[in-house]
């Protein structure tokens, strides 16, 4: 059985989403010295400290993918899967960064969502990445 497919059948045929087994990494908690926000619900596939070379959770960026998290001191802040589109992208200094039609671009001081990469991070061109609304 194929990764998808296992992944679909944990997920009860895909009444819930479940991400493929083996694709991700545990997601990172929000505690003192960790990197980043992860989902507040069941989906495991949430992590803002990577970035990935190709969609492996397979959903669209454009209508946005979007996870319930725990990024902000408010609740409701949600977690956007984003690609970086036909251009790298240089993290900003405070992480900020804006997205529009799924693309993300770094955008300091106004940006209205957060990546939790390092500062000054090059993802590349046609990569993938969680980010957060601020």
């Amino acid at each position: 059985m194929s990764a998808g497919n296992a992944g679909a059948a944990i997920g009860l045929a895909n009444t819930n989403k479940n991400g493929p087994i083996g694709v991700y990494v545990q997601d990172v908690h929000t505690n003192a010295g960790e990197a980043g926000p992860a989902a507040e619900v069941s989906y495991d596939g949430v992590n803002g400290a990577t970035y990935w070379d190709r969609n492996v959770i397979d959903e669209l960026v454009d209508p946005a993918f979007i996870v319930p998290a725990n990024s902000g001191a408010a609740a409701g802040k949600n977690a956007h899967w984003v690609t970086t589109g036909a251009a790298p992208m240089t993290v900003a200094a405070d992480g900020l960064c804006d997205v529009a039609l799924g693309v993300v671009t770094a955008l300091a001081t106004t940006g209205t969502y957060k990546t939790y990469l390092p500062a000054a991070t090059v993802v590349p061109a046609g990569a993938f990445l969680w980010v957060f609304e601020v």
